[in-house]
Formats: structure tokens, sequence, C-alpha cells
């Protein structure tokens, strides 16, 4: 979030702390500060000035000579403005100056004139009309004619200002806004908190509102009616903090609701009241196939898990995301009802995801909004409503609940909280630490009986409340220390963490990457790689609590999160890579389970490029077999339905599939955006991978002469050349090496067949080969050819 400094010296004092100091005094409690941002960055050594005397150049018809009095000094500026006059206070960059984009000023000449600065334009400053009336005229910015000369044009624009954007953890939703960190400051740094201003004056209501509540995921929901409300422009300071935390000022009605969001941290929506039917208001889950238009003007289609706000006639409102179009603020608007509200925040975050539509409000309520916010939240808008005379607070006020909110008590000793952080901390130290958050605590009977705020949920038992201790009481004085069971172990790595190593070092000496994916993928992944309806890739493990629809199952297969990480980066024109990623798939015994599914050490990658084809996947798989001592029993052409079906291949071992590799799938290359030239392998490597590598023998060469042999043999054409190669060197024990050297298609060969040449050596270790054992050999090696595949001598 952002944290103005102005804005946070409103509630409590910094003086003394530099942003610095303050940003590692943040850290040591528990939130980092990402970045500080000077607002006043890249506006150095820029002053206002006064123009005193403007002549014409005597060489350029369209520049002028102009005395310009900066304060100190009286500058000679040469310009080509049109906009300007004597008299004229103007923004001058004087000699050295840094403009905000990155221009830097120097006195020069300028058609023999020496010119001493540059008066400068509203585009040059970085400002619109937004921070200061004029700054997006076509021309120099004319300042007001009471402006000081001389001043610091960071004083004048008000850019005096540090922004802290500090990251809040999500189970601390009360520091997600400004009273939330000046509360954390006024502790850490021993100073006292200042109160928020909640006064204003109301004026009685003919008709009050009504509230009905008719789904449970809504804990607390109150309302207002606002009367005589005028839209016009915010106050200035009001647009300043706004803008300085990034929120665009739009006018006075939705800016108050827009500050007490950040100030407070609870979400407010304003209605225009001549829309709500009644002045009732229903709380209540959605019809399938409702539709409401939203303020960004885009039509939404809801359905039955999510909350809408509506009045007896029609939805006004997407409960905690964003208001309807026709019941927002306009310039019209005479009569506001203004809503504060707890919605729960699992409801709120299912729905902005299930329809892409995010908020300020959304953000909030994801992490949770607790009930003393929607009280606190709601009377400091109503403040803001009197003190800027926005409208009329009147006494129509309705408010309905759930009646779940009471005070959490917790009971503990200190020695308890010592013993559980390992350190002694006297009593009164944790008393005083607690009471400086706002936690209510009295000693009794030799306990601390604590009363957690209304706007800490997140403190659940005394462990919650040691670590509050911890942060202010200083993890650097948690002494390092063995726990007084621990015993030194020896480290080390079994055999399957060891060959995973050997493994990815392997691969990546093959000039791949490696990757890692969420190990949860969407149900919709197999209808993208257009897995068959029957598949067991499609028995997926459901999560209970998905980070959303697209991570909502365990995977089965790695293929889907391998080919979204190609298709990212091809998307960012890195279309010549090597990816790999070693993990788990999870394949349930049946559905639902009652036992834990299969864990498989599986392998996936993915070659991208001009020089990438089948063999030079094929290649590195080989080298990963015979690396792990792996002969594959059989090869034949994928079935698998995201593989292209002549481009591919499958290998078993040991009676199982082993590795799928090839060629994607036209049809899924497109529904993954990929180009065409993209290979993927797939290797069930725990089928090897808690084994101990095989270690590599040498045996010395026969001293006797080898024989070769060729022969060419006549096959079906569906008949992989890999398989009779494994068939003929298995024929015979004297066949030490086979390898092919041509196949023939044509007039001469029978439609359907193709000839396969093969050439093969025999040898002995202990004897030459006489003729008899050479004939034996060949006889054996076309009668297991013939037997296995059909396969006739071609003469």
């Amino acid at each position: 979030m952002k944290l103005s400094l102005n804005w946070l010296n409103d509630y409590v004092s910094t003086n003394g702390i530099t942003p610095k100091e303050l940003a590692d005094k943040l850290l040591n409690i528990g939130f980092e500060v990402e970045e500080i941002i000077d607002t006043g960055k890249g506006l150095e050594n820029i002053v206002t000035g006064k123009i005193l005397e403007i002549k014409k150049h005597p060489d350029a018809d369209k520049l002028h000579i102009c005395s310009v009095d900066v304060g100190k000094e009286t500058l000679t500026i040469v310009t080509g403005a049109k906009n300007i006059n004597a008299g004229d206070i103007v923004p001058v960059a004087c000699d050295g100056a840094v403009l905000p984009n990155n221009k830097v000023i120097k006195s020069a000449p300028l058609r023999g004139v020496m010119s001493y600065g540059m008066m400068c334009s509203g585009k040059e400053l970085g400002v619109d009309n937004s921070v200061i009336e004029g700054a997006e005229v076509d021309g120099i910015l004319i300042l007001p004619h009471n402006t000081k000369v001389g001043r610091d044009i960071k004083e004048v624009l008000r850019f005096n200002d540090v922004i802290f954007d500090i990251s809040v953890t999500a189970n601390r939703p009360d520091c997600q806004s400004v009273y939330g960190m000046a509360r954390e400051v006024a502790a850490l740094l021993g100073r006292k908190l200042k109160p928020l201003d909640l006064k204003y004056d109301s004026m009685p209501c003919e008709k009050s509102p009504t509230i009905k509540i008719a789904d449970k995921a809504c804990g607390k929901y109150t309302c207002r009616i606002i009367k005589d409300v005028k839209i016009k422009q915010s106050p200035q300071w009001m647009r300043d903090r706004l803008r300085s935390v990034g929120i665009r000022p739009i006018n006075n009605v939705v800016d108050i609701t827009n500050y007490v969001l950040t100030e407070v941290g609870q979400p407010l929506h304003a209605f225009d009241l001549s829309f709500v039917s009644e002045n009732g208001v229903i709380v209540r889950k959605a019809q399938n196939g409702e539709k409401i238009t939203a303020l960004n003007c885009e039509e939404y289609t809801l359905s039955n898990d999510m909350l809408v706000i509506s009045d007896k006639v029609k939805p006004l409102a997407i409960a905690g995301i964003m208001g309807g179009e026709f019941s927002g603020i306009n310039n019209k608007t005479d009569c506001v009802l203004l809503e504060s509200a707890k919605f729960a925040k699992g409801v709120i975050r299912a729905a902005s995801r299930k329809l892409g539509l995010r908020s300020d409000s959304s953000a909030r309520y994801e992490k949770g909004v607790d009930s003393w916010s929607v009280d606190i939240g709601r009377e400091r808008a109503l403040a803001l409503f009197d003190r800027l005379k926005a409208g009329k607070v009147t006494d129509g006020f309705a408010e309905a609940s759930d009646g779940k909110e009471s005070t959490k008590v917790i009971k503990v000793t200190a020695g308890k909280i010592s013993a559980l952080l390992g350190i002694k901390i006297k009593q009164d130290k944790i008393i005083k630490i607690l009471q400086s958050l706002d936690f209510s605590v009295e000693p009794r009977g030799g306990e601390l009986i604590i009363e957690v705020p209304p706007f800490r949920e997140d403190i659940d038992n005394y462990t919650d409340i040691c670590e509050e201790i911890i942060r202010f009481y200083g993890y650097d004085n948690i002494d390092s220390a063995f726990m007084p069971t621990a015993k030194i172990t020896a480290g080390g790595r079994d055999i399957r963490l060891t060959n995973i190593s050997v493994l990815k070092s392997l691969i990546t000496a093959c000039g791949a990457y490696e990757i890692s994916t969420f190990s949860f993928i969407g149900k919709r992944a197999c209808d993208k790689l257009h897995v068959d309806s029957n598949s067991v890739l499609r028995r997926h493990i459901e999560i209970l609590n998905p980070l959303g629809e697209e991570y909502s199952v365990m995977r089965t297969q790695m293929a889907s999160g391998m080919l979204s990480a190609a298709a990212y980066n091809i998307s960012k024109k890195n279309k010549n890579f090597r990816l790999f990623e070693v993990g788990k798939v999870y394949i349930p015994k049946e559905l639902p389970i009652t036992e834990l599914p299969v864990e498989k050490d599986a392998l996936c990658m993915a070659f991208a490029g001009e020089k990438e084809d089948f063999y030079t996947v094929k290649s590195v798989v080989s080298e990963i077999f015979r690396k792990y001592g792996i002969c594959p029993q059989k090869t034949e052409y994928s079935q698998v339905e995201y593989y292209h079906p002549g481009i591919s291949a499958d290998y078993d071992y040991n009676d199982k599939r082993i590795c799928t590799f090839g060629k994607i799938h036209p049809l899924v290359a497109k529904d993954f955006d990929l180009p065409q030239n993209i290979y993927l392998c797939e290797m069930d490597i725990s089928l090897f991978i808690s084994h101990e590598v095989p270690q590599i023998k040498f045996e010395p060469l026969s001293k006797y002469q080898t024989v070769e042999r060729d022969l060419a043999v006549i096959v079906k054409e569906d008949v992989p050349v890999g398989e009779v190669l494994r068939a003929l060197k298995n024929a015979d024990k004297l066949c030490v090496n086979a390898e092919l050297f041509d196949i023939y298609k044509g007039e001469q060969i029978e439609r359907g067949y193709k000839s396969v040449a093969l050439s093969f050596e025999l040898s002995a270790k202990d004897r030459t080969l006489n003729d008899e054992e050479i004939t034996g050999a060949v006889n054996n090696i076309l009668n297991a050819l013939e037997t296995e595949f059909g396969a006739k001598l071609r003469y």
C-alpha cells in the first residue's frame, strides 16, 4: 500500500526521524518498505521567477530575451514562448537543474545571446490541471500573481511529501490504511496517537432507510441518508492527498469515500437515493443470469454465488466490488445513501475473480474488514461531508448485523509467553507493549486478562499475543541456541535426491534451463491438450481452497504447465530455448479419494527454435537413458493425443511406458498460442530415479576378426526401424552391433511395405567365427525378424 508521510503525521508525529530510519524501524516490526518515493524528485534547482522585461531577439524573429527576477538574482533567459507578459510569475529552471524527464538545463548561447536558464511549462514539470490550474496550456505555466518570487517550485506545487510503498501481509488488514499504520508507528516510536475527527451536525429526516440482510455472507450493513448534496470539486488538500497515493480525484462525494478507504481502510459506497426504490436496501445472493451494468460501463452476468445490493426492483451494486452505473453519483445527485458494510472476504474474492473485476474496495474486502472499521469509517465520512459542506447529514440511519460481534479475551501468564519466546520478558514490559497497541490488559491472580481490540481479528490465541510482543520487544533480543532436545545430525542426500541432482545437471549441460511451475492446474488443462474424456489424466484431485479456477486441481501431467511456460516465453520474443522441469504428478487410485494418491517423479522438457526437431529431443532422451543404464524394450509411434501422430514416439521399459516425446499436435499448438515447431518430452523417472546409477564397465575389444554382413528385409510400412534393430541385436549372442543404412519404397516393393537395409557385425571374444557359426547367426536373425514383424528377405 502507498502511505503518505504528511498524511501519517496528521495522526502521529515522526519529527526527528528520517524516512529511511522510519522504513528500517517498520521492517523490524514486520512491514517491509519496498520503495521510498520523494514526490519532489526531479524538480531540483527550479524556483519561481517574475518576468521584469521582454525584448525581441536581435537575430531571431521568434525568440525573445527576458529579464527574470528569481529572488537572489536577475537572470537573462531566451525563450520562444508566446503566452508570457511582463509581470508574470513563472517556474524557472536555473543552471544545473534536472527536469522529471531527466533533461539537464545548462546555460548556453541562443543565436548569440547567453541564456541562463529556462522557463518551464506544466508538461515539462510533469504536472496537469489537477495539480495547478493552467498546467495544461500550450506554453509556459503562469503561476498565481500572489506567488512569492524565489520560492522552491516543490513548495508551490506541494510536492513536499514522501510516499512509502509498504508490503502489508495478508493477516494484517487493519494496517491497510493510514490510521492503521499510524497506530503501529505510534507504538513503535512511543508517541501519542491522535484521534480521528468524527464530529458533525445532523438534521432530521422524514423517512429513514430500511435494510434486509438475506444472506449470511454479509456480517454487518449500515447506511445513512445525506441531503442537499452539492457535487463539486474537492478542496486542493484532499485532491493532493488522494493523488499522492495513486487515486484520481473525481468529485467531492466520490473523493470522500476514497479518502476514508485510504485513511481508515473501510470501503464505502454512495448511492444516488433517487434510484433506490422506497429507501430500502436488500443484501442478497444474485440470481443465476442476473445482469448489472457497473460504474465502468461494462455489463456483467452474475451467478448465485455472488452477493448483490439491491432494492425491491433491481440490483444496485455488486457487493464489495463495484456499484451499478445507474445508481452512481452524477452532477444532478442531491440526496445520497451512504453505505458502510462488512462482507465475507471469501465471497468477495471468488466473485471478483470470476467476473474478472477488481477495485480498491474488493482489494480491501478480500483481506478482511472488521466491524470497528464499518462504524468508524462511516462516521469519518459523515464528518468530512459536514466539514466540506458537501451535503447535510441526517439522522436517517439504519443498521443490520448477524449479531456475532463479541470481544475476544485471552488469558495467559508472563511465564508462558517467555517460555514460548525462549527469553525472559518482564510482565510490566509485556503490559506496556500491548497497551500501546490498544489491547486492554489486566493482571489478575498471576494471569494477564487481555481484551483484543475489535480491529485485530487476526488475534486468536496466546501465540498471536507472543508475536505482537516480540515484534516490538525486538527479534534481535532472541538468543540463538539449540532447543533442549535438539541433536546434531549429519546431513546427506538419499539415492533419489542424488539422482535428481545428477539428472538436472545432465539436462542443463544439454543446453536447457530449469523452470518451476505450480503443482496445481485448471480443470480445463486437459481440454486444451485434447485429452480423451476417459483418460486417467482427467482423474483430478480437487483443491478445497484453490487460488483460482486455473489452480483448482492437482496436476496429473506436466505438459500443460510446460506449454504455458513456453507460450509465455514466446510472447516475450524469446523464440529459441530449451526448458525442463522435474516434479511430481498426482494420480488418484479412485475418486473421491479414500487414500493418498500415487505420486510419480516426472520430467518434462520443451524445445523451441529453428534448429530443434524430433532428433534433437531424441538425442537428449538417449543421453539420459545412457547415463542411467536404461535400454528401452519397445519403441512405437505415440498415441498420446497432444503429440503429432507421425512425429512422436513412445519408449517402453520393464513393460511400462517410460517416455513420450515428439512434436506437439497442431491443434494443441493453436490452443496454447504456440508456433508449430515446439517439441515436448515427458518421462516417468520414478521407474529408475530411486535406484543406484549403474557403473559403466569397460571390456577389452575382441582380438579376433569381426564379421560384417548386410541384409535387406521387407516389412510393413508402419514398423519402426528401431524395433527391427532391437530385435536383430537380441536374435543372437554373436551380434555385437547393428545399424540402418537404407530404406527403400518404390515400384519394386509392394504398396504398404518398405525395404529396410541393415548392416550388422558378428564377433566372439575367444575365437574366430567359422562359416557354420556365421550362417547360424544370420538364420537366427532372419527367423527372429520374420517371427516378430513378418519380415521377408529381399533378394
